[in-house]
């Protein structure tokens, strides 16, 4: 699952413009940015990149450990943060 989310907030000086159809697209206007993860239970995140699963994120009590590999059963511990955010960063610049 990816979801879009727009890049600006709400009451933002930087705040979207309603688009109005035109002949020509531009890139600017379409621009997005793709939440890379999918919770899959209710402790456990699956992280991915270019549409194949690099890790897993586990929330254990108050921390956040990364998990690199595709299968859930074999992946290997890569580190360990104190916000979500942090841990999917981890995961999605980690080098295969």
């Amino acid at each position: 699952m990816v979801m879009e989310a727009p890049l600006s907030r709400r009451g933002s000086s930087k705040a979207a413009r309603p688009t109005v159809a035109s002949p020509v697209a531009t890139g600017s206007a379409a621009a997005s940015t793709e939440i890379p993860w999918t919770r899959i239970d209710l402790d456990l995140y699956e992280v991915s990149r270019g549409g194949y699963i690099v890790g897993y994120v586990e929330v254990v009590g108050a921390v956040f450990v990364a998990l690199g590999g595709a299968r859930y059963d074999r992946a290997v511990e890569v580190s360990q943060h104190v916000t979500f955010h942090a841990a999917v960063d981890v995961l999605v610049r980690r080098v295969l």
